[in-house]
């Protein structure tokens, strides 16, 4: 079995370093300090039996996320990302994984792509989600990765490359990192590291492609979303070329036949599904607000619709003008109760130093939408810049409730939270035990450990308090594999 430790090690110890030589390093240690295993893999093609253990794939895709993490830039706006995990987990629960636990997020990348990794690890290019105009076309490549996780492709190409699964996972990260950027390296990388040869892999992902799009054009049927954007989008990206920067389409080899395919697959009853959201639209248009500089490029494009108009007053709120969108976002909430209107309005005013009309704005918005985390967040961050400590506490307790609709990084930040709630009302063990949760939500379960013997070197802990603690403490080190008797 790969050692945790080895595995927890792989994320840090290329960061800051060139794209080609952090992914040279990734596959050097792969090489030298993973051991081979995962050799016994079942039977191409049957999805239902475990290629490895669970708790092995859990390791495998922490460690491959983290690796992303510490060397590439996320998105990280909490609306995108709250809106692309829903849209996710939708997917997710209508495919032959449901009951998985899934992980949906955002690179920003100037290319078009999106991947899968081990144990529901799904990311997504920024340029890619810029170039879906309508939700079904988005929708419709985050059902195609949940099916490669659901067909279990990756521990395919494990099987397929006859190298450890590790070894296989470095050229794996190393083509992300480095097809990031350059898509033309990325992919000569990934077909060095997982096939041994170009003809091969090419050969084998367009299996996995053809099957890819037909099981996910059940998942999107199955979702209410109407799966034409597939054929749409694989027209765009067709339309756009392979050596216009495409990286999409040297990750996913796509042909006129394989559209065609995809199109015949379409019944007329599932043209009848929902196209689009506003959600969606919001979403698109927060992106390309954050990803554009200058902004007065975006003040300059009509602002007719919802969607338009939210932009513009993002563009306005974030070039420090948020009194000229203050007028744009009441219009805006008269017309519609979508609850990113009211999150704008709250931030237009904390811009302008109103804190008395951005607590207000949120405490209603609070009120209407209960355990909605995106407003229970901004709620929360300006509770505590109100120097109000306990409410937050209250409400972050509250939300930690929700845990099945909670992902680990949205558990991080509540607990982050939390943590600052803590030392603000002086409950330091409290606030250590917080960061420590925190931290192992994040996966940094050494740094976990230092938090918890923190909290354990408070004085006058209540021995309730210091017997969760050392149990808290006791269940991490078991699970990093160096359990000792020093609690």
């Amino acid at each position: 079995m790969l050692r945790r430790r080895q595995l927890f090690a792989l994320s840090g110890v290329f960061a800051g370093m060139p794209f080609f030589r952090r992914a040279a390093i990734v596959l050097l240690c792969a090489c030298l300090s993973l051991r081979p295993a995962l050799a016994d893999l079942p039977e191409l093609g049957d999805p239902t039996l475990d290629s490895f253990s669970s708790e092995e794939e859990q390791q495998l895709g922490l460690a491959f996320y983290r690796s992303l993490r510490a060397n590439l830039a996320f998105i990280d706006d909490l609306l995108i990302n709250d809106y692309l995990n829903t849209l996710g987990q939708r997917l997710a629960s209508h495919s032959d994984a449901a009951g998985k636990h899934f992980t949906f997020f955002m690179i920003k990348a100037p290319t078009i792509n999106a991947f899968a990794g081990p144990a529901g690890y799904i990311g997504v290019h920024s340029k890619l989600f810029l170039t879906a105009k309508n939700e079904s076309q988005l929708a419709s490549v985050l059902a195609h990765e949940t099916a490669h996780v659901s067909q279990r492709h990756l521990a395919r190409q494990f099987d397929s490359s006859g190298k450890s699964a590790a070894l296989t996972l470095a050229a794996l990260v190393a083509a992300i990192l480095v097809g990031s950027q350059d898509p033309q390296a990325g992919q000569a990388i990934l077909l060095g590291g997982i096939a041994g040869s170009q003809q091969s892999s090419i050969n084998f992902t367009r299996q996995n492609e053809y099957e890819a799009d037909r099981v996910g054009i059940g998942i999107l049927t199955r979702s209410g979303i109407n799966p034409e954007g597939m054929v749409e989008f694989f027209e765009t990206l067709l339309a756009q070329g392979p050596d216009n920067g495409m990286e999409y389409l040297r990750t996913h080899p796509l042909n006129a036949t394989r559209v065609s395919e995809a199109r015949g697959r379409i019944q007329p009853a599932m043209r009848k599904l929902p196209r689009d959201s506003l959600d969606f639209q919001l979403a698109h248009a927060r992106l390309e607000v954050l990803t554009s500089r200058p902004l007065r490029k975006l003040l300059r494009l009509p602002a007719t619709s919802l969607a338009e108009r939210y932009r513009k007053a993002l563009a306005l709120i974030w070039a420090d003008q948020g009194r000229a969108a203050i007028p744009i976002l009441q219009s805006l909430i008269r017309e519609h109760r979508h609850p990113w209107f009211r999150l704008a309005l709250a931030e237009a005013y904390s811009r302008l130093r109103d804190d008395e009309k951005a607590l207000a704005t949120l405490k209603a918005l609070n009120d209407l939408y209960p355990g909605h985390l995106p407003v229970t967040i901004a709620y929360a961050r300006v509770l505590l810049l109100d120097r109000q400590p306990l409410q937050v506490i209250s409400l972050i307790r509250k939300q930690l409730q929700r845990a099945d609709r909670l992902g680990n990084q949205d558990r991080a930040n509540l607990y982050n939270l939390l943590a600052r709630a803590y030392f603000a009302n002086g409950q330091t063990a409290a606030a250590l035990e917080a960061t420590g949760n925190q931290y192992v939500y994040q996966g940094y379960l050494e740094l976990a450990i230092q938090q918890f013997d923190n909290a354990l070197s408070q004085p006058d802990l209540s021995p309730s308090t210091r017997e969760r603690l050392q149990s808290e403490k006791a269940e991490i080190k078991k699970a990093i594999g160096h359990q000792n008797d020093d609690g």
